[in-house]
């Protein structure tokens, strides 16, 4: 609605500084018949010449004041309306900074609630798994299925030729497995997360579980676990699912290859 607003008061200054140019241009040209006329009666011995110029000063005259007039009233109103442009723009910006204030707030709400829920989740398991010989990954990579095909069945197989050690679902949820602890025990087990974010990723229930496990084991221990790599995805879509996401430095399979990625991670370990 203030969008709509500021574009309408622009068109409206815009036409009116159009006429106030246009009053501006007659008000000369009229300025410019005054000076020929005084010219030509200066000139003139004839007395019908004389008071056709004079008739016509007068005309010319009586328009340069209704011009004036003219251009005073639209710069009235042009300063009336930049004072209104002025007054929108100011709240659009509060408004929107009120919007991403309320989206921060609610996501810093969902990760703090989260935080229970997965430090249980890893406890349960971990006492579950106290008395077995239990596997530790490299990297955990949490990804939708739709970018698999696209990139991340590639991504898995150079990280496993390079001898990284992955949980990656494809690999370790078995046929009847508990999804939910398979993931619980992967993210338990691993040093880091790579997160393949894509738009899929984003509307997926799964891979905005396995985040939050992420996020919630890195605020337990204090490590850094999360490696973001973008997808097929912009910053403003980023921005608008996560603000604390989008300020994490990211690679991007836009501009990283696979082995460029690979030794990154390889270099971490």
């Amino acid at each position: 609605m203030l969008e709509s607003k500021i574009n309408r008061l622009q068109r409206e200054i815009s036409n009116m500084e159009k006429l106030r140019a246009k009053a501006v241009k007659d008000e000369s040209d009229s300025i410019q018949k005054v000076n020929k006329a005084n010219l030509a009666i200066n000139k003139s011995r004839n007395q019908t010449t004389i008071n056709n110029k004079l008739r016509e000063i007068k005309r010319e005259n009586d328009k340069i004041q209704l011009l004036k007039s003219k251009q005073a009233d639209l710069l009235k109103k042009i300063a009336s309306k930049n004072n209104e442009l002025n007054k929108a723009i100011s709240d659009l910006a509060k408004a929107r900074q009120k919007e991403q204030n309320r989206i921060f707030e609610e996501q810093e709400k969902k990760i703090s609630e989260f935080k229970i829920q997965q430090n249980n989740a890893i406890q349960e398991v971990a006492t579950s798994l106290a008395d077995d010989i239990v596997k530790e990954y490299d990297v955990f990579i949490s990804h939708s299925a739709d970018d698999k095909d696209s990139f991340v069945e590639e991504l898995a197989s150079a990280l496993k030729n390079a001898g990284v050690t992955i949980w990656y679902d494809s690999d370790n949820i078995g046929w009847g497995k508990s999804i939910r602890q398979e993931i619980d025990k992967g993210l338990a087990h691993s040093k880091y997360g790579i997160v393949v974010i894509s738009p899929s990723f984003i509307a997926k229930h799964w891979t905005n579980y396995e985040l939050d496990g992420i996020l919630t084991k890195e605020g337990i221990t204090n490590a850094q676990m999360l490696l973001p790599i973008w997808h097929n995805i912009t910053a403003d879509q980023v921005q608008k699912y996560s603000y604390s996401l989008a300020n994490k430095l990211a690679l991007n399979t836009a501009i990283n290859t696979i082995d460029e990625i690979v030794d990154k991670v390889k270099k971490l370990l």
